[in-house]
């Protein structure tokens, strides 16, 4: 579903900026989207608990700071989507990353951008959203 709301907000995200899209970028971008797998990166919450409790994963919440500051998955980072670009660094391209946001829409865009700057990472279905509702822990 997170995946809908990447495709809807294209449109919307080209209109809103005076930049156009190169061929290049179109084709790769179309070359992604015609490859993806049928879970679409994507993992439900008590998946996404399982891989953190079996494997060494970093964990990036892509939401706003004061998201952030009101609950968040435990061991979580904070990168807003926004800054993302410019704080790509800072992500270890040596281990899964399993991003979120608050319900799907902004942590499909971040799996979309590192995906494309080569990282290994799945985005959690639903977000935070759909974490809390499965009772999964939380931290403050």
């Amino acid at each position: 579903m997170a995946w809908l709301g990447l495709l809807l907000a294209i449109p919307v995200l080209a209109q809103a900026t005076t930049t156009t899209f190169s061929a290049l970028t179109v084709r790769e971008v179309g070359n992604f989207l015609t490859t993806l797998p049928a879970d679409f990166y994507g993992l439900q919450p008590a998946a996404a608990k399982q891989m953190m409790d079996t494997l060494e994963v970093f964990i990036l919440d892509v939401r706003e700071p004061n998201e952030f500051a009101g609950g968040r998955i435990p061991g979580a980072v904070n990168i807003p989507i926004r800054d993302l670009p410019k704080r790509v660094g800072e992500l270890p391209k040596g281990k899964p990353i399993i991003v979120y946001c608050g319900i799907g829409h902004r942590g499909a865009m971040a799996l979309v951008f590192l995906r494309g700057q080569g990282y290994n990472v799945k985005s959690i279905l639903g977000g935070y959203k759909a974490w809390t509702e499965a009772k999964l822990p939380v931290e403050k």
